[in-house]
């Protein structure tokens, strides 16, 4: 009752919000980047929300592997972060654009910046969060699963309609609260109730950091991970920053956040471990603890989970809606109405795009889709951040081109392989050494 009646009241809230929150006027900047006035709180509060909003599987993640995980699952991250932070945040923020397909058009051209579109949506969908807070959701009302994805769409995207960025970054700030006070609260209880001996209990595998899977898949992870080179919700917060010491400094608050919340993440996944061995679903590991706390309980840490999905969920709508409507199809007027029709596509496609995943993990949808955004994004924003590094577009077309062949072969079995190699490591393996080559037979002919 607890839960229905506190999340009833939080979707009740984000709707009254759609009605209070308005952009300033219709100019692109306004709308799209919050007339470029985010302060270092606000910054730092939708970076952390939005960067963390895949928590049902870090839960699975840090159930199936223990401590470990943190290893391929947070470590990776961390390290893009902080290269993030002090060598590529400046220069985006120098570059004044609104987008990473505007970056591409830029040093690429427009073809390339169509194809960095395609790219971008792929990576921003929302799908596998909505399919996440639909989740959270069922568990609340007991409606079906269909129901609760519409559900999530709708209040994950009512109060964009009128504020824009503005909006997410405002409400990322509540979100930012529910986020971490959910799981400190989970956390002092279990401690309170079970003290340590449940995971001092644990076999060393979840406690120690060793990973007994195929070293390939840590290397998956950190390909997987520099995606936040080419990341749309980083580029979107720094092109959005009030002034350039803020993106540098909010970057490095924000590794410490998630640092600290990984450890909260991290623990009470253990603790699940530990009083709910053998799930057959581990993406629910959390929902279960939340079955062992006291009813209010439950319904903060359901809210807390809640409102860290839809943290993401609301602005990888937004972005999507961006790329689709103003970098693909090009509708750079009246740019409110536009995303607008843009977040009703979106929400629509979302919808249908789901209906064969509707009964699986997040995991599965991350590894079907995220590889190949990789393969297309990373080297030419990279390139296109550092002229020294930067290939031709027609260079750079011979590099997607293989970069997505050697993926697509080895995805399909041409290519023998071993083990369940992700199609990331064959694709950035060859577009780096492409990149690497081309850039250095450049070099031995005094090319500039």
């Amino acid at each position: 009752m607890w839960s229905v009646l506190l999340i009833s009241a939080y979707l009740l809230l984000m709707l009254i919000g759609s009605f209070r929150n308005k952009s300033r006027n219709n100019e692109a900047e306004d709308y799209l980047l919050a007339g470029r006035k985010i302060t270092l709180l606000p910054f730092v509060a939708t970076m952390v929300t939005t960067a963390y909003g895949w928590i049902l599987g870090i839960g699975e993640l840090y159930y199936d592997y223990g401590i470990s995980a943190w290893l391929f699952l947070s470590l990776p991250y961390t390290l893009f972060g902080v290269l993030m932070a002090f060598f590529l945040s400046a220069r985006i923020r120098k570059e004044q654009l609104r987008s990473i397909p505007e970056l591409l058009a830029r040093y690429y051209g427009p073809w390339y910046a169509r194809i960095g579109s395609l790219a971008v949506l792929v990576l921003v969908s929302p799908a596998m969060y909505v399919l996440m807070s639909a989740q959270l959701l069922r568990g609340v009302y007991g409606w079906p699963i269909l129901s609760c994805i519409a559900l999530a769409l709708v209040f994950s995207s009512v109060y964009l309609y009128r504020g824009g960025f503005a909006s997410i970054a405002s409400k990322d700030s509540v979100k930012f609260f529910f986020m971490f006070g959910g799981f400190l609260l989970v956390l002092a209880y279990l401690l309170t109730q079970y003290g340590t001996e449940p995971l001092a209990g644990l076999p060393p595998r979840a406690t120690h950091f060793s990973f007994e899977g195929n070293a390939w898949e840590i290397v998956t992870w950190f390909l997987l991970a520099s995606l936040v080179i080419a990341d749309p919700g980083y580029h979107q917060r720094i092109y959005a920053s009030a002034d350039s010491r803020i993106p540098r400094t909010g970057l490095l608050i924000s590794i410490l956040c998630w640092t600290v919340f990984d450890f909260l993440a991290a623990t009470v996944a253990l603790y699940g471990l530990a009083l709910v061995p053998g799930l057959a679903d581990s993406s629910q590991i959390y929902t279960q603890i939340g079955e062992l706390l006291p009813e209010g309980l439950q319904a903060l840490f359901i809210l807390g989970l809640l409102a860290t999905v839809m943290s993401t969920t609301d602005s990888f709508l937004f972005l999507s809606a961006q790329s689709l409507m103003i970098d693909l199809l090009g509708f750079r007027n009246h740019t409110q109405r536009n995303m607008n029709i843009g977040l009703v596509l979106v929400s629509l496609f979302c919808f249908v795009l789901l209906l064969p995943y509707r009964n699986d993990s997040a995991v599965v949808f991350f590894f079907d889709f995220t590889p190949w955004v990789a393969c297309t994004l990373v080297m030419p924003v990279f390139g296109a951040l550092f002229p020294s590094f930067r290939l031709s577009p027609t260079q750079s077309l011979i590099q997607l081109i293989f970069s997505l062949a050697a993926g697509i072969l080895w995805q399909s079995g041409f290519i023998p392989k071993t083990g369940g190699i992700s199609p990331v490591v064959p694709g950035m393996l060859v577009s780096l050494s492409i990149h690497i080559g081309l850039i250095g037979y450049r070099r031995l002919r005094g090319i500039r």
